[in-house]
Parts: C-alpha cells; sequence; structure tokens
C-alpha cells in the first residue's frame, strides 16, 4: 500500500509527519507483531478512526473484531501483516475508511475461516 499514489497519500504535513492517529495505530499494529511475530501475524486489530487508538485485542478474524464494537463504522479492521503497518499507509486506512462509510459504503469483507461466512 506505501507505493498508493492517491488523494489519501497526500502530503504528511507541514514537518513531514503523519497525524498523530496515524502514528498511533501504526505503533498499535507493529507493537502486536513485535510481541508475537509468528502468533500474531495474519490476526485482526479493530483500529479507531476517531484517534488511531484499539480496544487492546487481537482477534483471530475480521468478523470476530466487528463484533465486539458498538459499530461496525468506528473502526477500519486491519490484518497484521509480517512487514507491519506504516505511519503512511495507517494515515491511508483511516481517511479512506472515513469517506467510505461517510458515503455509506464500505469494503467488501474476505471471508471467514473461522465461521465459514462473509460479513
Amino acid at each position: 500500500m506505501s507505493g498508493a499514489n492517491s488523494h489519501y497519500a497526500k502530503d504528511p504535513g507541514p514537518l513531514g509527519l503523519y497525524s498523530d492517529e496515524a502514528k498511533r495505530a501504526s505503533d498499535i499494529v507493529n507493537l502486536h507483531l513485535v510481541v508475537d511475530p509468528e502468533g500474531n501475524s495474519g490476526r485482526w486489530v479493530a483500529i479507531r478512526l476517531s484517534d488511531g487508538g484499539s480496544d487492546g485485542t487481537i482477534y483471530d478474524c475480521k468478523c470476530d473484531a466487528i463484533r465486539h464494537q458498538l459499530s461496525e463504522k468506528q473502526c477500519v479492521y486491519v490484518q497484521i501483516q509480517p512487514s507491519g503497518l506504516s505511519a503512511k499507509d495507517a494515515h491511508i486506512l483511516i481517511n479512506l475508511h472515513r469517506d467510505l462509510y461517510d458515503a455509506n459504503r464500505k469494503l467488501p469483507d474476505p471471508p471467514c475461516p473461522r465461521h465459514g461466512r462473509i460479513m
């Protein structure tokens, strides 16, 4: 995603820094990866759109992460990748999902291997 050239990857700001919520989201995902790289890779984190924070829980599947939030549209659901999550990519994800949810849309959900269905 880092190579994305869209309006979501706009200038990070006058100091070359991404927003606090993007940095916080990146830190959360990367911390889970550092703690247990093999066990947490492929699992899911719910990142709040409001502040980039999370509920501190790692979920086995996206549908569990969604089910444990007050509202599906308050978060972006990030699958932990072995390469982690950069602040730039977090910035893109947060802003993309804000716009999608504002337009009453969302990205398609992947099939859930645990529950055998699409959310």
